[in-house]
Order: C-alpha cells, then sequence, then structure tokens
C-alpha cells in the first residue's frame, strides 16, 4: 500500500514539475504582453498625451524584453539591430493587448485613430484628381446638363461639365460678364455612364471657377 501512495506522490510532483518548466513562444509573449499593459496603464492613469503614450509603450516593450529576454530566445530570434523582427514582435504584443488589456490599448488607439479621421476630408480624397486650368470661356451649351466650352491658354479646348454645385458657379448666372476675362477653372474627372454610348466615359466635372481680373 505504501508502494502505491509513494509512486502516486511521485507521479503527481512529476507533472507539477513538468507544467512549471515547460514553457512555449504564446507563454511568453503573455507573460510579456501582461507586463507592458501593467506598465503602460500606470502611465495612462496619469493623464498623459497618446503621444507620450506611444514613447511610454515603446519603452515598457524594451523594458519587458530585457526582463524575459532568455525565455524569447528560445523561441524567437530577436535583436535590436534586426529593425523588422522587432517591428513584427511589437505587433505581435499590440495584437494580444487587445485581449490581455483592451481598455489600456484603446488609450492611446482611441486618439490614433481620431486623429487619423479628422485628418482625412473629402477634399484630401479627390484634390489628386482635381486640376485646374487658366483660359476663358467661349459658350455655354444648355441642354439636360450644362456644358461650358473653355479654351485654355495651353491653346487646348475644354468641355467641362455642370453637374452639381461648385464654388462660383453664379458667375456662370450672367455668362456675358465672363467674356473678355481671364478664368481660372477647376474640375474633376470623373467616370460615368453614358446611356447613349451604352458604357461608361470620363466626363470633365466643374469644381471651381473665378474671374482672376
Amino acid at each position: 500500500m505504501m508502494k502505491k501512495i509513494s509512486l502516486l506522490l511521485f507521479l503527481c510532483m512529476a507533472v507539477m514539475v513538468n507544467a512549471q518548466t515547460k514553457d512555449s513562444k504564446g507563454a511568453v509573449l503573455e507573460d510579456i504582453t501582461k507586463d507592458v499593459c501593467e506598465c503602460v496603464s500606470k502611465k495612462v492613469d496619469t493623464g498623459i498625451s497618446r503621444k507620450e503614450i506611444e514613447v511610454q509603450l515603446g519603452l515598457c516593450l524594451i523594458n519587458s524584453y530585457g526582463t524575459y529576454r532568455e525565455r524569447i530566445e528560445k523561441f524567437m530570434e530577436l535583436t535590436f539591430s534586426d529593425p523588422e523582427a522587432m517591428e513584427k514582435f511589437g505587433e505581435e504584443i499590440g495584437m494580444k493587448m487587445l485581449t490581455v488589456c483592451p481598455d489600456t490599448f484603446m488609450a492611446f488607439a482611441k486618439d490614433l485613430i481620431e486623429e487619423e479621421v479628422e485628418n482625412y476630408t473629402t477634399e484630401n480624397e479627390t484634390n489628386s484628381n482635381i486640376s485646374t486650368v487658366s483660359g476663358s470661356v467661349v459658350k455655354l451649351e444648355k441642354d439636360q446638363f450644362n456644358m461650358l466650352i473653355f479654351k485654355g491658354t495651353n491653346k487646348r479646348t475644354y468641355k467641362l461639365l455642370w453637374q452639381e454645385y461648385f464654388e462660383g458657379e453664379e458667375l456662370l448666372f450672367d455668362f456675358k460678364k465672363l467674356k473678355n476675362k481671364d478664368i481660372n477653372v477647376s474640375f474633376e474627372n470623373k467616370e460615368m455612364y453614358d446611356p447613349r454610348l451604352k458604357d461608361y466615359r470620363t466626363y470633365k466635372v466643374l469644381r471651381k471657377i473665378e474671374i482672376v481680373n
């Protein structure tokens, strides 16, 4: 009976030791993430800005790397001289932060997202597709949509579609006053369906018109 009890105790101890010594990449990343979360959360609570939090995040990650370096090197080839590997490592920790400490992660991610949205405007989206030409008006053709015929200083003739409101459209209400005036027009190349051609074509849509002199 004693032999059986001794054997059972031995097996239990072996299982416990094995559980304590068994390690994996996932376990290391989990421990590092918890460490980084705790480190960054202390800074978030002080009310510092997002940019300062980002700096602290990097410092916390570096400190944690130093703490767990021996374990990390068992599963990853990671050195500060390899920026790509360090970037990937940071991304892995960032992804884990979403589940380990989502509130801390969103403390700086939220401001980053808001900043991106604030900087994004429809004007920024379309500016690359808008052209401006100097010249003079020739005539205004009235049909289902008005079409401004414009002669540029580059000797080219432009057919500009008046499809919707644009800056300076009131100048076209009294077209005669635009004669012999130096004009700048801005237009956007826009692909639209032409029922006559039964296909799409590119139109030059008016976006702005202004008198230079």
